[in-house]
């Protein structure tokens, strides 16, 4: 087994598309900021350390519960002693494992949650597995089967369970600032996070007591739009055939190098074109917002069911 030291300390557990990819990009350019997971490519790279194993929820429609989990290899050799090691990670906001990891074992984590309307949460998060590989249920569907369980996530359901729980995150907010204390968890909407990026940057640099001054000066927000190519050569990249890692590691027996010199040909088939979002019936619309009325209500008075200094923005 491999110890890793030094171990995040600055965890984004959640929500999905709320701007956490934009706060890790920002946040991991500061020079008091540690990414251990920077070199497993350009993008932000969501580790789920505090979930890897066996999971113990459905990560997406595609990777059921009891999936096997292993986050990316960690890079330390740049490590120089950076007081804050950060971490993305937004399926652990909705973890049991991952809150009781962080309360009983990293009592000097300090943790920040992204907040958006549950309804645009739900769409939003759609359109990401919408635009990408191994889902390609029309949403029509999609909410037929939310109907037919009554709007009831079920665990051994991977098809609709991120959809009826992502949304839902009132009760995981609670409790994660209920069991660390409000001195450890800060929440921010992403409308602040997208309006006000550079004042969120400085309440941020406060509370972990790092200089504001060394954040990104023009922060802009990340946010991968349209839909993956699936030209032939796009889907080669993105899934070649077996035969090309066999061949690949009889030509390149390390694996470093394989990583070093076919990994950057590897992400070209991750390339995104235009596509058009599904219509929502507004019939559909309603009912949603209807259903995620208790937790629309949470976003929108957060100050009000949050302790006081909780808040970014």
């Amino acid at each position: 087994m491999r110890a890793i030291l030094p171990q995040p300390n600055l965890l984004i557990v959640g929500a999905p598309k709320s701007g956490t990819t934009s706060l890790l990009m920002w946040l991991r350019s500061h020079p008091e900021v540690y990414h251990p997971w920077f070199g497993a490519g350009p993008e932000a790279v969501e580790s789920g350390f505090l979930i890897a194993g066996p999971t113990d929820i459905p990560i997406s429609p595609s990777r059921p519960r009891g999936t096997l989990l292993l986050p990316h290899d960690t890079d330390v050799d740049r490590y120089k002693g950076e007081p804050w090691v950060i971490d993305k990670s937004p399926q652990h906001l909705y973890s049991r494992r991952a809150l009781e990891t962080v309360r009983d074992l990293m009592p000097d984590a300090k943790v920040i949650i992204a907040l958006r309307d549950p309804y645009d949460l739900l769409i939003s998060q759609y359109m990401q597995m919408w635009k990408g590989v191994n889902f390609d249920t029309p949403f029509e569907e999609l909410y037929e089967k939310m109907q037919s369980q009554g709007w009831e996530a079920n665990t051994e359901i991977a098809e609709t369970w991120a959809f009826l729980t992502y949304p839902r995150y009132s009760e995981f907010v609670r409790a994660w600032v209920s069991e660390l204390g409000s001195d450890r968890v800060r929440v921010v909407r992403l409308a602040s996070i997208a309006g006000n990026a550079s004042g969120v940057l400085r309440e941020i640099s406060e509370w972990l007591e790092i200089s504001p001054s060394k954040m990104p000066s023009n922060p802009t927000a990340r946010n991968t739009r349209g839909k993956l190519s699936n030209s032939p050569i796009r889907k080669f990249l993105r899934e070649p055939p077996k035969w090309v890692f066999t061949s690949a590691r009889l030509l390149l027996p390390s694996r470093s190098a394989r990583k070093a010199l076919l990994d950057p040909i590897r992400r070209r088939g991750w390339k995104h074109i235009p596509a058009d979002k599904p219509e929502i019936p507004p019939e559909m619309e309603s009912e949603i917002r209807a259903r995620l009325k208790e937790d629309t209500e949470f976003f929108e008075a957060l100050d009000s069911h949050l302790p006081s200094g909780t808040m970014i923005g």
